[in-house]
């Protein structure tokens, strides 16, 4: 065999075992659960629940920081795909290939900003 598989089977074999043991050690050695019948409730704290369960959460923020980490991953895949083809002396085709993934990225960040919301149930 090969040194870098039998150095991967020696890692996930560590791995493998020391995740077991820990969890075995931590089921003998460690404390006692404590059960109460207010743990099989909403709240473990004791609370009773109120209101209801479903409340109208906005997600725009969200929205722009998944369109702010879009664009950042657009800039950097394009600044690499410029670094990568910057000897090229036919540039068209990565120039083409570049405009199309960034006409792709756009759209999709346009379609994420116009308020379409249809993949939230």
């Amino acid at each position: 065999m090969e040194t870098g598989v039998v150095t991967f089977i020696v890692f996930a074999t560590v791995a493998g075992v020391f995740g077991v043991v820990s969890l075995v050690l931590n089921r003998l050695l460690g404390a006692k659960g404590r059960r109460s019948y207010l743990q099989r409730t909403t709240y473990e704290c004791g609370e009773e629940a109120e209101g209801e369960a479903q409340i109208d959460f906005p997600t725009q923020h969200y929205t722009f920081a998944i369109v702010f980490v879009a664009v950042d991953v657009l800039g950097f895949l394009l600044a690499l795909w410029g670094l990568t083809f910057r000897t090229v002396n036919s540039a068209l085709v990565p120039i083409l290939v570049a405009a199309a993934f960034t006409a792709l990225a756009i759209t999709g960040i346009y379609y994420a900003l116009s308020g379409e919301k249809r993949w939230v149930v």
